[in-house]
């Protein structure tokens, strides 16, 4: 079977990361599912990202999810060169629709609890608003955008509830493909 789901991950120092390194071992020989650092393709060239390369990788799967920490209220630098490189008028809009109904997820780790995140909370916006430019990605590219996935307050997450994240994580991938395979 073809995998369906391709997971960009984008992570400056993935071995480090306890959340997101776990999240990634989780799908590990998945036949459902292909995992892409794309920081390690990034660093290998100068003036960024092969985007046709990139376009084919995408073109051969249904669904994307974009997993990354959360960074100063933004997706980390290399995920936004990689949407400008790979994005491209004539392929993903103006003219293009290889992206048109394909689900666009994002899986998220926040160092801050949940209820931080919401109009009273310490970054007085909600997880929506703060994702507002990747669902107007999704809308001007005619992805379907699909519920993120986020995984709050990391640094004190303990073993089990990592774990329950973990799951719910792969079950949501799974549905992805799932979903896709039905279409």
């Amino acid at each position: 079977m073809n995998p369906k789901v391709l997971v960009l991950v984008s992570h400056p120092n993935i071995e480090d990361s306890r959340i997101n390194d776990s999240l990634v071992k989780a799908l590990d020989g998945n036949p459902l599912v292909t995992v892409r650092h794309i920081d390690q393709y990034l660093s290998s060239s100068v003036s960024g990202f092969d985007a046709k390369h990139e376009q084919e990788i995408v073109d051969a799967h249904d669904a994307v999810v974009l997993q990354f920490p959360w960074f100063w209220y933004s997706p980390p630098a290399s995920l936004k060169k990689y949407l400008d490189d790979v994005l491209t008028p004539g392929w993903a809009y103006r003219g293009g629709n290889a992206l048109e109904g394909k689900p666009l997820m994002v899986a998220i780790s926040t160092g801050g609890p949940a209820d931080a995140y919401s109009n009273d909370g310490n970054n007085k916006f909600t997880m929506e608003q703060f994702l507002a430019p990747l669902i107007a990605t999704a809308n001007m590219t005619k992805m379907r955008w699909i519920d993120p996935f986020v995984i709050h307050g990391v640094r004190t997450l303990s073993d089990e509830n990592l774990d329950e994240a973990i799951e719910e994580y792969v079950s949501r991938i799974e549905s992805l493909a799932l979903e896709s395979t039905a279409v």
